[in-house]
């Protein structure tokens, strides 16, 4: 009888380090809300339709739609910063 060693082909994975999350915010009152359309297709409408719910619901804080420069993968370093600086929460339209 023959021996054949056969190796795992998915390998093993380095481990995921987990970056946390910002804390949740106790109120939308007042505050900034960032939507970013990851430019997927049909996110414009949809996050245009989104601004304007949010909106009329939430008539107590501003909702800033921007467009993200560059492919999905890519970090927008600049919208980031921008959101840091005036914002205090976003919503990333990602697609699908």
């Amino acid at each position: 009888m023959n021996l054949v060693s056969v190796l795992n082909p998915r390998g093993q994975y380095p481990p995921i380090n987990f970056i946390p999350m910002a804390p949740r915010l106790n109120s939308l009152d007042d505050k900034t809300v960032y939507i970013v359309d990851i430019r997927w297709p049909y996110t414009a409408q949809f996050t245009e339709q989104l601004k304007e719910v949010l909106s009329e619901r939430y008539s107590h804080t501003k909702f800033v739609r921007r467009e993200k420069a560059g492919p999905y993968g890519e970090a927008d370093t600049e919208l980031w910063d921008e959101i840091k600086a005036q914002g205090q929460g976003a919503i990333l339209a990602i697609g699908h």
